[in-house]
């Protein structure tokens, strides 16, 4: 068997959109969007916790173009390809993994919400 057949490094993922993504521009010049999406985690695996919150990260022009358009709660499916990156922090090199980003789309809209009142005022006390 091939290298090639047993090295594979794809990631499938659908989920909900944690919070709204965030546009930044590298050092280089490059443009990105960062996201975390919110999964759960199969049946058999839940133990203490019964969701994975994990970081997302596109530099694909339209990942970065349609994130304008989400909403946290939003359902999204992706994929990439996991990879983990080095930084160096305040206490030494660091690293986290993250979900490199190919594909995005949306699947479903975040449940619309009440508007809240605002409470009445009544004049000055």
């Amino acid at each position: 068997m091939s290298l090639a057949v047993i090295d594979t490094n794809e990631v499938h993922l659908i989920g909900r959109l944690a919070e709204l993504p965030v546009h930044k521009t590298m050092p280089s010049g490059d443009v990105a969007v960062d996201f975390r999406i919110v999964v759960r985690r199969p049946p058999a695996a839940v133990r203490r916790q019964s969701t994975d919150s994990l970081q997302c990260t596109s530099f694909r022009a339209a990942a970065i173009k349609a994130a304008a358009g989400w909403a946290p709660g939003d359902v999204l499916e992706l994929h990439g390809a996991l990879h983990r990156r080095f930084w160096r922090g305040e206490f030494g090199t660091r690293s986290a993994y993250e979900v490199d980003v190919r594909t995005v789309r949306r699947v479903s809209r975040a449940p619309a919400t009440k508007p809240r009142r605002r409470p009445v005022t009544t004049g000055a006390a």
